[in-house]
């Protein structure tokens, strides 16, 4: 495992559960870091099945549109369930 792949992961998807927080509420550091990975995941499991995607101009940009739509996803399911 290696940390220079993984560090940046974890903090892009704790501000991406951050983001999506602030939409659908929720909170704490450790939450917003496994909704945001998951987010993630979600966010590049709906391109690829789909093949929609946010398109903004800016790659980055685009990714983290994907990530907050799919943790967002996450947290609504979650509530679903729960």
């Amino acid at each position: 495992m290696d940390w220079r792949v993984l560090a940046p992961t974890i903090a892009l998807g704790t501000v991406t559960g951050f983001v999506a927080s602030l939409i659908v509420g929720g909170g704490g550091l450790v939450r917003h870091a496994v909704v945001g990975v998951l987010g993630m995941l979600v966010g590049q499991g709906l391109v690829r099945l789909t093949g929609w995607r946010v398109r903004t101009g800016h790659g980055f940009l685009d990714e983290m549109a994907m990530a907050v739509l799919g943790a967002i996803l996450v947290v609504l399911l979650a509530r679903f369930i729960a």
